[in-house]
């Protein structure tokens, strides 16, 4: 009984002694690419933040950044109701966890809690593994303390986790080109001039306030004809380019698919010109025409294109709109127009590691993705890894807000210095080659893609 004990006792600490054999190295080699990740000059490829001034809030507490964070749709996803603006704005902290805290307990194990809490936590200093009711008061005296000067709050985050620009989409004032060039970058948004093509005479003609500082000096005095759309859209780009844009955005997923047929210019011109009558079919057809029309302008004037594939943000929308497989097409149309891929089209991760293979012009973006599902990010990673120059490797924050943009840059981080160790330890990469791929992700391959200074 004795001599089975003692080898019982030492087999165990055999087995513990290979754990930790196993398991320290790795974790060493995990610390030192994420000590070199957070020593680097970040790139974010892709912002939508919002100053306060922008937008409804009466008050800033945790509520209400949990309200413009992706975090919300969960909860909402979990059964709760009535999680808008007016009770946000109206309601008081003890009435906002009576009314959110159970369905907010119910999403501490999924992705978008746990990049929300990461961001928390590093902004504000949080020490507790979850949201409590005592802590979201604590940290809402926080929150509201640092939101009278955002300003200066901003600044501080964005040089705590050592950004260097961000590029900023504003998909609710595509056309302001005024923006605060020191901390972001201008990615103009196409969808608006996409979608408004089909009713382009009323949209422009009818004083829209949109246009009008652009229509005193567009030579363009009224909308007639398509190449009298098609003269305005180009000044608006060109326009752009002048403020310092440095790339183009396709979200229309979010209100279509991104399937885009190639249509001709007599068919778009024909279509047009009825633009009064048209049918559904007829507007997506001249949609399409205007979508191929920015693609060839983007390789004139050497602009990337972003566009959202896979998920989309929010509660209930038509999922396959965003399907990565439907821009096939336009890759093998638009081979001197680079395109900058997001989201790893996530369900459909292996589609859009595919494409970014195949295609010499496909880059893909990690953002958003690692907030969706952590799992499949390391997954996802693993696979470009597999099949795809590292070169073509970016990241994103995609959020309104500094908080939430610091939690995506961790989890970015570690989805990406994780795997890398893991093939270090492995035998299967040099720590040197990590390094590279890491400053490839987080800046080096966005300065080239994007021409930055």
């Amino acid at each position: 009984m004795k001599i089975r004990k003692s080898l019982f006792v030492k087999s165990s600490l055999l087995f513990l002694a290979v754990i930790i054999g196993c398991s320290v190295p790795q974790n060493k080699t995990y610390n030192r690419l994420m000590d070199y990740a957070n020593s680097l000059k970040v790139i974010n490829t892709h912002e939508h933040q919002r100053t306060p001034t922008d937008l409804e809030y009466t008050k800033f507490n945790f509520w209400t950044l949990l309200h413009k964070s992706y975090l919300r749709a969960d909860v909402v996803s979990a059964g709760a109701k009535n999680f808008d603006i007016e009770t946000v704005n109206n309601s008081s902290l003890d009435e906002m966890w009576d009314f959110f805290g159970e369905y907010l307990n119910y999403t501490a194990n999924s992705s978008y809690y746990q990049h929300f809490w990461e961001g928390i936590k590093k902004c504000y200093e949080y020490d507790k593994p979850i949201f409590t009711k005592v802590g979201i008061e604590l940290l809402s005296k926080q929150i509201d303390e640092k939101y009278q000067n955002y300003g200066d709050w901003f600044d501080e985050c964005f040089r705590k986790v050592n950004f260097e620009t961000m590029f900023l989409d504003q998909y609710w004032a595509p056309h302001n080109m005024d923006i605060d060039k020191k901390h972001y970058s201008l990615i103009f948004q196409v969808n608006k001039l996409v979608y408004d093509i089909g009713a382009a005479k009323n949209v422009y003609n009818d004083g829209n306030m949109e246009f009008v500082e652009f229509k005193e000096n567009s030579g363009v005095e009224s909308i007639n004809s398509l190449n009298d759309y098609l003269n305005f859209a180009d000044f608006m780009l060109q326009s752009a380019i002048k403020n310092g844009a440095i790339g183009l955005k396709n979200s229309m997923a979010y209100g279509r698919s991104i399937d885009y047929e190639k249509i001709s210019i007599e068919m778009a011109t024909s279509l047009f010109d009825k633009s009064q009558q048209l049918n559904a079919d007829e507007v997506k057809a001249l949609q399409d025409f205007m979508f191929h029309w920015f693609l060839d302008k983007a390789a004139e004037y050497e602009l990337p294109v972003q566009i959202h594939t896979g998920y989309l943000a929010g509660n209930g929308n038509q999922l396959d709109n965003g399907k990565p497989i439907k821009l096939n097409n336009l890759f093998l149309q638009h081979r001197n127009t680079k395109f900058d891929l997001f989201h790893g089209g996530f369900p459909w991760t292996g589609e859009w590691v595919a494409l970014g293979k195949m295609f010499p012009n496909v880059y893909l973006n990690l953002v958003w993705l690692p907030q969706i599902s952590k799992q499949r990010a390391l997954v996802t990673f693993n696979e470009m890894l597999d099949c795809v120059p590292y070169n073509k490797f970016l990241w994103g924050g995609d959020c309104h807000f500094i908080e939430e943009t610091v939690g995506s840059l961790e989890f970015g981080k570690k989805v990406v210095c994780k795997v890398l160790a893991e093939r270090i330890e492995k035998g299967e990469m040099d720590e040197q080659t990590a390094r590279k791929i890491i400053a490839g992700v987080f800046r080096e391959n966005a300065i080239q893609l994007f021409n930055l200074e």
